[in-house]
């Protein structure tokens, strides 16, 4: 068995560095395009293949960028400088570090149970499940990991159901996990933090490529109000349609769940992490409503969106606590929390997605010359739905990543052009595209830690493929609805 695993593995590999390598030797350019476009189609595609195929992403990534260097797209030094000095990859990487010690600090899980000890979780069912699915979005946005977080919060349904005496088979248990799941998308709603980076990365290239640049208040505002407006319809339907039995969840009491006082303070470590996270968000939040011309902008322009987090990482390596300890050993989480598999493969999308949306490799005419005759002169409305349904769909049967990738390659490129006659703005096209490909449950190969949700033994087939299918028609609808609502609003 596992020698036909590596066949199949090896095969997958041979494949994706036919493309990398060989694809602009075999392909001769066609439809305008340059020969160098036709490298940058070879590894998009030979990337792509290799991180669906084997669900690897650093060595397809770093194989690629060095097949552009290869097929003479760019010299070695060159890219090197692309791809370590675009802003978002140094985001990802300095988040990315800062986060990891939050979450190690077990701030966020302190945070999690005081909330659960409020007064107004008591009494009302309805009111129970939008403040606890409320507070997993919160955290999640904090966090920016949904693996973090339903690890930390499916052990706390397992106690809400013990103390409610909910029947571990009945659809209350399961509605509460996948509703537990589904808010942890909050993790996505934040443009400067997460994994989702790597997609704005990619759609921060195609929209400087065109002279425009990416909207952090459209992207934040529209993610935040699609997940909000998701999990609300999921609870209109428990209550509403589904009527599911709520009564148990009268019975909540947190003083039942056996857990400590102490283990509801956070200490002062935890309380400095927490709170230097924080400002950094609320600083890049303020770019929001600082207005243009302020000499403030100035100041605030010279830190920018990456010097903040690494100013705060900085400082917190500095300070010491009582015992002569670091708050935080930088060095080590630099080693340990950066994620460099999908620094890689942001790296790699990035600098082919600009190349795509430029006018000087012919990639994008020939794709304006394919779509043109399907879409027409497609609007705003349809583009958004299209790119919603395709990423929401595509992502339940494969990694929700590349989808993400090849969807925004396509999209946004159509939707520069609606931005440029001042008709939407494009960047919440991100919303679409990123947190539809990241509403993954269907199958276990949807996204990887889809199988967190999946693996439990409350989750039965019967249950994903009916309520789990319409919680997805849910998303779609709130999805569609605000980011057309809000790609208006923005323009």
């Amino acid at each position: 068995m596992a020698k036909s695993k590596n066949t199949s593995y090896y095969i997958w590999c041979a494949v994706s560095l036919c493309f990398m390598f060989l694809f602009r030797v075999i392909v001769p350019p066609f439809a305008g395009i340059t020969p160098e476009g036709i490298t940058v189609l070879g590894v998009f595609f030979g990337v792509l293949i290799a991180t669906v195929a084997t669900g690897e992403t650093f060595w397809p990534a770093v194989l690629g960028l060095f097949a552009l260097v290869w097929g003479q797209f760019a010299k070695g030094s060159a890219l090197l400088g692309t791809w370590f000095g675009d802003t978002t990859i140094q985001q990802i990487i300095w988040v990315m570090a800062l986060t990891g010690a939050v979450t190690d600090s077990g701030a966020v899980n302190v945070l999690a149970r005081k909330m659960m000890k409020l007064k107004v979780m008591r009494g009302n069912p309805v009111r129970f499940l939008a403040i606890y699915f409320l507070l997993v979005m919160v955290c999640a946005a904090l966090v920016s990991s949904p693996t973090t977080i339903i690890l930390l919060f499916f052990p706390i349904v397992d106690s809400i159901a013990e103390v409610c005496e909910i029947k571990e088979d009945s659809d209350l248990k399961r509605e509460l996990l996948l509703g537990t799941y589904i808010s942890a998308m909050g993790a996505y709603v934040l443009p400067f933090k997460g994994i989702h980076l790597s997609s704005i990365a990619l759609i921060n290239g195609i929209l400087e490529a065109n002279g425009l640049s990416f909207n952090n208040g459209a992207y934040l505002v529209t993610a935040t109000l699609v997940v909000m407006l998701f999990v609300a319809g999921f609870i209109a339907f428990i209550r509403f349609v589904w009527k599911t039995d709520l009564t148990p969840l009268k019975n909540f009491d947190f003083e039942k769940m056996g857990i400590k006082e102490e283990d509801t303070k956070m200490n002062k470590r935890q309380i400095i992490l927490l709170c230097a996270m924080l400002f950094a968000i609320l600083f890049l939040l303020a770019s929001m409503i600082i207005p243009k011309g302020s000499p403030i902008l100035d100041y605030y322009n010279r830190i920018g969106n990456v010097w903040i987090w690494i100013i705060v990482f900085g400082v917190l390596s500095m300070c010491r606590d009582k015992d002569g300890k670091p708050f935080i050993n930088g060095v080590k989480l630099l080693q340990s929390k950066t994620m460099w598999g999908i620094v890689a493969v942001a790296g790699c999308f990035t600098i082919c997605g600009r190349a795509i949306a430029s006018d000087d490799y012919g990639i994008k005419a020939a794709i304006a010359g394919v779509l043109n005759p399907i879409m027409g002169n497609s609007s705003w409305p349809i583009l958004v739905i299209l790119c919603v349904v395709i990423s929401t769909v595509f992502t339940n049967f494969t990694n929700g990543m590349p989808v993400s990738f090849t969807i925004n390659s396509i999209c946004i490129p159509m939707a520069v052009i609606l931005e440029q006659q001042g008709t939407v703005c494009a960047s919440v096209l991100a919303v679409a595209s990123i947190l539809g490909g990241m509403c993954a449950f269907l199958t276990n190969g949807a996204i990887a830690y889809a199988p967190l949700l999946l693996g439990r033994k409350e989750m039965t087939t019967k249950f994903v493929w009916t309520k789990g299918v319409v919680t997805n028609g849910i998303f779609v609808v709130a999805a569609s609805v605000l980011c057309i609502i809000f790609g208006y609003v923005f323009a």
